[in-house]
């Protein structure tokens, strides 16, 4: 490796079980600084459900694709998947020079190598050789588009590929025509726009692993903060690669009753009171999560007292009993002219009245019910009035 220009301050961090070094400038700015080396302290969530996938699903190799300072692949390596074959790629020379020095400073140099490579040209070079991985994890700066049908060719059968995407703007709605540029989905505001993005992004998943025989099966998905996190179960073969795109549909809202609707295609009109509506699809409209992964991650984060992460993987059990939609209660709430109802309250009114629900977990101080909008509604307004 030719000899890099790496920061002249790092300082030592504990994440997790792991001594990490980070340029120390990252720790105190508000917006980490992408040149020479980019870390971002605020990803740790991100890191510590990644760690805890891992164990759960043991990679006996594992591609760091974007691996930066080499912080969550180094983590992987010490925490969670001891006997796994760890590679880390980047193209950017100080970056990865400092990942060396962390694999030196945790001793995992027998089993972690480096590549310095443009991460699409090695996710490629994968497409007709066995050497496949277990795990691929792509963490980019923006949209995780240009690089998904690479890493679903680097992926081995029954491996996971988890990615990020840091473009949440343009997933939630508020830039619609880039959504449909870069992920070939109409991409409306609505009361549940995170979900919806995290949807797209599993549902572009699909569509692309579909060009190559692949499926995809979701694991687990989360949003937090500025960015969506999706973790998919690979499966190589034209049927199972068939039965994804059976997953593919799209979701309305309509803003005239408030209505939702889950389908296989896109609607004009609102079929309740045929106000125009704009559908978001394509997308995935199947299960989102594997209950028996997630349980086990979550137990697993408690164990190592990652509060945070035990409760965004805890948050996502059950969500697949529902509709690939929820219900703001804010917006519900302020329908009849009040600010806000309290959520625990508003659970045990439909409940009592023989409706299940949990609270979304994509979104703040909604529910996921399977009440219609006017069941819901009048659960609202009957809290509201209980409590006026």
């Amino acid at each position: 490796m030719k000899r890099a220009v790496v920061p002249e301050a790092l300082k030592t961090i504990l994440e997790g079980r792991t001594r990490l070094l980070v340029p120390a400038e990252s720790l105190t700015r508000k917006a980490p600084a992408t040149f020479p080396v980019f870390f971002n302290p605020a990803a740790k969530l991100n890191r510590d459900v990644s760690v805890a996938i891992a164990a759960v699903t043991r990679p006996k190799t594992y591609l760091d694709a974007l691996a930066g300072t080499g912080a969550r692949a180094v983590r992987v390596s010490r925490e969670a998947a001891p006997e796994a074959m760890v590679t880390m790629v980047d193209f950017n020379e100080a970056s990865l020079s400092v990942a060396a020095q962390n694999v030196r400073k945790n001793r995992v140099g027998k089993r972690c190598s480096l590549v310095h490579s443009e991460v699409n040209r090695f996710l490629y070079s994968r497409f007709e050789r066995d050497e496949k991985f277990d795990a691929v994890d792509v963490d980019p700066f923006g949209s995780p588009a240009p690089y998904l049908q690479a890493a679903l060719v680097a992926s081995a059968d029954r491996g996971t590929l988890s990615f990020t995407a840091t473009d949440a703007a343009v997933l939630c709605g508020v830039y619609p025509e880039v959504a449909l540029r870069r992920y070939g989905a109409a991409a409306p505001r609505s009361e549940f726009v995170h979900e919806t993005a995290v949807r797209i992004l599993a549902g572009f998943a699909a569509r692309i692993g579909g060009i190559n025989d692949i499926g995809v099966r979701p694991i687990a998905a989360h949003s937090t903060l500025h960015y969506l996190r999706v973790y998919l179960r690979v499966e190589r073969g034209a049927t199972r690669a068939d039965e994804s795109q059976k997953n593919l549909g799209y979701v309305t809202q309509c803003n005239g009753c408030y209505s939702r609707f889950s389908g296989d295609g896109p609607l004009a009109r609102c079929p309740k009171c045929s106000t125009k509506v704009r559908s978001a699809g394509p997308l995935w409209v199947g299960k989102l999560c594997d209950e028996k992964a997630l349980t086990q991650a979550a137990a697993f984060c408690a164990k190592q007292k990652w509060t945070d992460a035990a409760g965004t993987v805890s948050s996502l059990s059950g969500v697949d009993a529902f509709p690939p939609f929820s219900y703001s209660l804010e917006r519900a709430a302020s329908r009849i002219g009040r600010s806000s109802v309290p959520v625990e309250v508003v659970m045990e009114r439909l409940r009592s009245s023989g409706f299940k629900c949990v609270r979304q977990p994509f979104e703040e101080l909604s529910l996921k019910t399977d009440a219609d909008c006017d069941e819901l509604q009048e659960a609202v307004k009957g809290v509201s009035g209980a409590l006026a």
